[in-house]
């Protein structure tokens, strides 16, 4: 399912980053996109992406992120509002 219609990603495209051979898995919506070589453009789709995260550190039993994971999203969450305010 295309997650990503800016840039034409995927639900499996965004689950792959945690598979990547680099160290640590993505810590939020924004690493995974890095991991996948580019940026989110509108913004639309990261809560999505931090979703299809979530579950697949849970189906993967990434237990030793998914807090640190967790809070760094509410915080990129409430970074996204402010910069929809100030718009």
């Amino acid at each position: 399912m295309i997650v990503c219609s800016c840039r034409v990603l995927t639900d499996k495209d965004f689950a792959s980053t945690l598979e990547t051979e680099l160290p640590g898995c993505p810590r939020s919506a924004v690493d995974a996109y890095r991991c996948l070589g580019c940026g989110p453009e509108c913004g639309r789709c990261l809560i999505t992406v931090r979703r299809i995260l979530a579950d697949a550190r849970a189906a993967a039993r990434c237990h030793d992120c998914v807090e640190e994971c967790a809070l760094r999203d509410i915080v990129e969450a409430g970074e996204a509002q402010l910069l929809d305010a100030a718009e």
